[in-house]
């Protein structure tokens, strides 16, 4: 009779964790708030203005905290962007992101993301403004990552309808959890300015509030 052998268990490798630090953008890496400034960058001051006045019962409503933030951005890009070429959008905000941005950068900031932006870290942008531009500024800068505010797309044409979850706030940390989806992530270090950045900075190992100001 011959012996059966066992055959021993295979042990599966368990994949080590990506070590992520996030930025946000506006207000932490920048010193203005850059969506602000794209709206009247896209639409043109008169248009700007116009769209603005129209804006005003939205912006009394989350005034008297009848609606909350992430209503007015929906009405916000509504507004703004319904029916709008994606192209044309795309070209705008490439401009946008080589020409204005490059100039509201705190220095400080960039030296510290030039330094992050290494092995073994992982380094996202995580910011509520709109990946359009983002996308553009942060492939200048070699990063790799963007996670942001997206807006919907259909067959070129813009619906005036967020893509997602507002990148801000408790929208942070969802995106995060979605880009990541599968993979086993660690969020070592993130950086924020504001009420928007609360559970990504507490969510993160180490965090930093307003870093980068004199």
């Amino acid at each position: 009779m011959t012996k059966k052998t066992q055959k021993k268990p295979v042990k599966q490798a368990v994949q080590k964790p990506i070590r992520m630090i996030a930025f946000d953008f506006d207000g932490t890496i920048t010193t203005k708030d850059t969506f602000a400034l794209f709206l009247r960058y896209w639409a043109g001051t008169p248009r700007w203005l116009f769209n603005l006045f129209k804006l005003l019962p939205i912006f009394c409503a989350y005034t008297l905290k009848l609606i909350d933030r992430n209503k007015v951005k929906e009405h916000v890009v509504r507004t703004f962007f319904k029916n709008a070429d994606k192209k044309k959008l795309n070209a705008r905000a490439n401009k946008f992101a080589t020409e204005v941005i490059p100039k509201l950068i705190r220095p400080d900031a960039l030296k510290t993301l030039k330094k992050k932006n290494t092995t073994p870290n992982e380094l996202y942008i995580v910011s509520a403004s709109i990946n359009h531009y983002l996308d553009v500024w942060a492939k200048n800068q070699g990063i790799k990552h963007v996670i942001a505010t997206n807006l919907e797309v259909v067959d070129g044409c813009l619906t005036g309808e967020l893509s997602g979850p507002n990148c801000w706030g408790p929208g942070k940390m969802t995106k995060i959890k979605a880009e990541m989806a599968q993979t086993p992530f660690e969020l070592a270090e993130a950086y924020g300015d504001t009420r928007g950045d609360r559970e990504m900075l507490h969510a993160a190992q180490e965090s930093y509030y307003k870093p980068f100001r004199l």
